[in-house]
C-alpha cells in the first residue's frame, strides 16, 4: 500500500486526476470505476480540463459507477447516474454506450445486480476510485457488509441518509432508504484502488481504515488486503497517521 500526503485538497485532486488521465492516455481500452460524492469532484475537474485542453481522449474509456439509490430513475435529479453525467460525462467525449451504472429502479434487483457483476467480469476495472464514508463504508457497503458480497441492495444507515442532504435532497423524508451497490468482493477485483480522503472530519476514519483491524464492521479496512492500492490524503485527513507510514508529496 502506498500512502501519499499532500499539503492541500487541490494537490490531492491534481495528483488523482494526473494518475487517471495518464493511465487513459497510455492504454487502448481503459476501464475506470467512478465514485460519486464530493470527494472526487476536484479530480473530475482535472479530467475535464485535460479533455478540453486536448491532452486526454475519453472515447475508448469504459466507465462503471459504484452505486445508486433504489427506487429512483437514472435521470432523477439526485440519482448518482445523473450526477456523474452532469458533472463529468457530459463534459468529456466518453461514449454513452460505454457508461455503465446500476439501475436502482429495475423491476428485478437481483437480476440487475447479477448482470452488473457479469459486465464487470467481462470488463475488468483497471482503476477504481473510492472515498470513505462517515461510518467507514465504501460505495454503499455499510458496516456489517460481507467481504464476500457482490453487487446487492442494502438498507442505508442513518449516517448515509443524513449525508444525502448534501447532494440535493431538501428533506430527509425524500432520501431513499435503500441503495444498490457493487459489493466489496466486486470492488476488490479492480486492478488498482485509489482511495481519496480530505479534511479533518476524515482523520479518525483514515486512521482506523489504515491501522485498525480488517473487519466487516468497518468496511473500508478491506483495502489493507489489496495488492495495489494508493491512498491519497491531504494534511488534515492524515493528521492521526504516523509519519513513517506515509510519504509526503
Amino acid at each position: 500500500m502506498q500512502v501519499y500526503v499532500f499539503k492541500t485538497e487541490q494537490d490531492v485532486d491534481t495528483y488523482v486526476g494526473q494518475q487517471i488521465s495518464t493511465f487513459i492516455q497510455n492504454n487502448d481500452a481503459p476501464v475506470i470505476g467512478f465514485a460519486t460524492g464530493s470527494t472526487p469532484l476536484g479530480a473530475y475537474d482535472y479530467l475535464i480540463d485535460s479533455y478540453q485542453s486536448g491532452k486526454t481522449d475519453f472515447s475508448k474509456v469504459r466507465a462503471f459507477n459504484l452505486d445508486e439509490y433504489v427506487g429512483i430513475e437514472k435521470d432523477h435529479p439526485q440519482s448518482f447516474a445523473r450526477a456523474m453525467k452532469d458533472y463529468l460525462f457530459s463534459k468529456i467525449n466518453i461514449k454513452e454506450e460505454n457508461i455503465y451504472s446500476l439501475n436502482g429502479n429495475a423491476k428485478d434487483m437481483t437480476k440487475e445486480c447479477k448482470e452488473y457483476d457479469q459486465l464487470i467480469i467481462n470488463n475488468p476495472i483497471d482503476i477504481q476510485i473510492l472515498g470513505i464514508g462517515m461510518d467507514g463504508h465504501i460505495a454503499y457497503n455499510e458496516p456489517g457488509s460481507s467481504f464476500d458480497s457482490e453487487s446487492h441492495v442494502v438498507d442505508l444507515h442513518p449516517e448515509s441518509i443524513q449525508s444525502s442532504l448534501d447532494y440535493g435532497f431538501t428533506k430527509i423524508e425524500d432520501v431513499p432508504t435503500q441503495g444498490v451497490t457493487q459489493g466489496i468482493k466486486t470492488i476488490m477485483k479492480a486492478r488498482q484502488l485509489i482511495m481519496i480522503a480530505k479534511g479533518n472530519k476524515k482523520a479518525k476514519l483514515v486512521e482506523r481504515m489504515l491501522y485498525g483491524p480488517v473487519s466487516e464492521d468497518f468496511p473500508s479496512s478491506i483495502i489493507q488486503t489489496h495488492n495495489n492500492v494508493i491512498v491519497v490524503l491531504d494534511q488534515c485527513a492524515a493528521a492521526n497517521l504516523k509519519e513513517e507510514t506515509y510519504e509526503r508529496r
